[in-house]
């Protein structure tokens, strides 16, 4: 029985070292650069540099999200997050580029009980981007998302989900990089069901779960806790 290990968003800490479990599937959500307090860009770039190396020595047991402070580094996408490092952001780009055959892409499923995603998938958003995918299963709306990931970038990007008032998140037509808990909430698709999601991007106390199935696990902020889940 396979354990997944989830770990939330970096923001170049290096708390994943604490976390990282070579008998689990970890899986990092995502925001690998841009950080809360200043860090020289040099630490930055290590920290980034040992967590891909970490996926070379441990491939199979090891899956790396993209989040939305990691959008604005990649090549054709023209919107910036806060935080977006202007002076180094060709530097970190050319780190995303020469690593890019080690990233799963946006959504990772644990089965089909579990979806994986930086921000979390809402009904709105696959009805827009997605319409003809039928089988919302994780395993197959994951291989969807992804595939769109591959194609196309601006359906992840803010503006054209955003109603035009929203300047943080707090619509359920965002993708799954952007939306915001409340809004995933309202939009999540999979309410109803047994399946739950897990998701960072936006900053909890704790490992935290809201309405029986949402995970939480953007903590590092304040502790050093990831999320484990066994799976047959």
């Amino acid at each position: 029985m396979p354990t997944y290990n989830i770990i939330g968003d970096i923001h170049g800490r290096d708390a994943w070292k604490h976390l990282v479990d070579e008998n689990c599937i970890n899986i990092f959500v995502g925001d690998y650069f841009d950080p809360y307090m200043f860090y020289p860009i040099e630490t930055l770039e290590r920290n980034f540099l040992e967590i891909t190396e970490y996926k070379k020595e441990h491939k199979d047991n090891v899956v790396l999200l993209y989040g939305n402070h990691d959008m604005c580094y990649l090549p054709h996408v023209f919107e910036r997050t806060n935080r977006y490092d202007s002076s180094n952001a060709n530097r970190i780009q050319q780190l995303f580029n020469t690593t890019k055959e080690l990233f799963n892409g946006i959504a990772y499923p644990i089965g089909d009980d579990y979806l994986v995603s930086h921000a979390g998938v809402t009904t709105q958003w696959k009805k827009n981007y997605l319409p003809r995918a039928e089988d919302i299963r994780p395993t197959r709306l994951a291989r969807a998302i992804n595939n769109l990931w591959k194609r196309e970038k601006r359906p992840f990007t803010f503006s054209p989900n955003s109603n035009g008032f929203d300047h943080y998140g707090e619509d359920p037509h965002h993708s799954p990089v952007w939306v915001r808990p409340n809004s995933l909430c309202l939009g999540n698709i999979y309410k109803g069901t047994a399946i739950k999601q897990i998701v960072g991007h936006s900053k909890v106390t704790e490992i935290t779960e809201i309405e029986g199935s949402i995970i939480m696990v953007d903590c590092l902020d304040t502790v050093v806790q990831s999320y484990k889940v066994e799976h047959q």
